[in-house]
């Protein structure tokens, strides 16, 4: 069956891409929305990294990881992106290598990125619920280790992409890319092992985290909210602040996460275990549901500078004072130029205008 690299990257050899035609606004709406969502992804996440990984801000331990995050969303988004061409017909894989690059990116950066989500979990639940703790586990060092060691892992996981995919030019003259059929049995359980790794796993650890994080976030909020009135609840949040901002913002990370991931995750293992079980009949309402979700899902790669702008506040001071502030400086000085050149103007139209009199009065006389 030939099919295009969208259903490859999705999943190479199960049979509910044979319903994907019965579901056609969905999928448009999909298809059309791809390349919006990946040129404000590459904006978004490339500004984003340039925030965390700046000086001021890769001192501490989350900023390396959502600086890593954005990196690997933009990886993630570079191939989606060939998976849209492919869907617009255009014949994006005759380069040679380029098909199996594309696939691997897709599975390492998707790895990296919801893995990244947890790590960032993790270090908020330290800070929460262990917080003298913090100074041993939340340190640069520690965060380096572990952006190298992940990132180690999925190159060991994914490499199988590398060498079972290949280039097939279609009866149009396509070149799709596309599983080699030798590999078709041993890509199948593939599939499922990174289903777990990457949906399944993932998404019970964040959730398990989040569950303590949430309960002792209220408890804490109504101890202050009892024990402090006036201008000593005033002080003590003046004082809770740094701690309190940073908190705000890996919660607000890991809380989308969920919101905007795991409807794609539960549709897609289910899809997974009715193919794995061999139904014959997926229910249409699934796959449009799939279709619905998933842009969702890939909308989770593209509108994390809007989180950080919202929750985090040393994130959009530093985002103010490196883009805003020159833009502002920029305008000023076009601002102040404009001016001058108008008197300049003047003062030439004056002078021309004086020119002017005196040949009139000479022409008089």
């Amino acid at each position: 069956m030939h099919v295009n690299v969208t259903e490859i990257y999705e999943n190479s050899t199960t049979g509910y891409l044979n319903y994907y035609g019965t579901v056609n606004i969905e999928r448009d709406i999909q298809k059309y929305s791809k390349p919006v969502i990946c040129l404000s992804g590459f904006i978004g996440n490339f500004l984003s990294a340039a925030i965390f990984l700046s000086k001021s801000q890769r001192k501490t331990s989350c900023s390396l990881y959502l600086g890593v995050r954005s990196l690997s969303d933009t990886g993630f988004l570079i191939s989606l992106f060939f998976i849209w061409l492919g869907d617009m017909q255009v014949n994006a894989f005759k380069a040679p290598g380029l098909c199996q690059s594309i696939i691997f990116l897709s599975y390492v950066c998707a790895f990296l990125s919801v893995w990244f989500i947890v790590i960032v979990t993790f270090e908020n639940y330290i800070r929460i619920c262990m917080p003298f703790q913090v100074n041993k586990y939340c340190t640069t060092r520690k965060a380096k280790i572990i952006i190298v060691l992940f990132t180690l892992i999925s190159f060991i996981i994914y490499n199988f992409t590398l060498w079972t995919f290949t280039v097939k030019i279609a009866p149009s003259g396509m070149s799709l890319c596309l599983p080699i059929q030798e590999f078709n049995y041993i890509l199948q359980y593939l599939y499922y092992i990174d289903t777990v790794v990457t949906l399944v796993l993932p998404t019970l650890i964040t959730i398990f985290l989040m569950i303590p994080i949430t309960y002792n976030l209220l408890e804490l909020l109504r101890r202050q909210q009892a024990r402090l009135t006036g201008k000593s609840q005033q002080k003590d949040r003046r004082q809770s602040n740094p701690q309190s901002k940073v908190t705000k913002l890996l919660f607000s990370v890991s809380l989308a996460f969920i919101l905007l991931s795991l409807p794609s995750h539960v549709v897609r293992t289910h899809l997974a275990i009715s193919s794995f079980v061999a139904l014959e009949e997926i229910d249409p309402l699934v796959v449009s549901l799939k279709y619905i979700f998933e842009t969702i899902y890939y909308l989770s790669f593209a509108v994390n500078i809007v989180i950080y702008l919202t929750f985090g506040d040393r994130f959009r001071s530093d985002f103010k004072n490196k883009f805003c502030s020159r833009f502002n400086s920029r305008k000023e000085k076009a601002s102040q130029t404009t001016p001058s050149v108008l008197n300049a103007d003047k003062e030439e139209s004056n002078t021309l205008l004086g020119h002017a009199h005196n040949l009139t009065s000479e022409t008089h006389v």
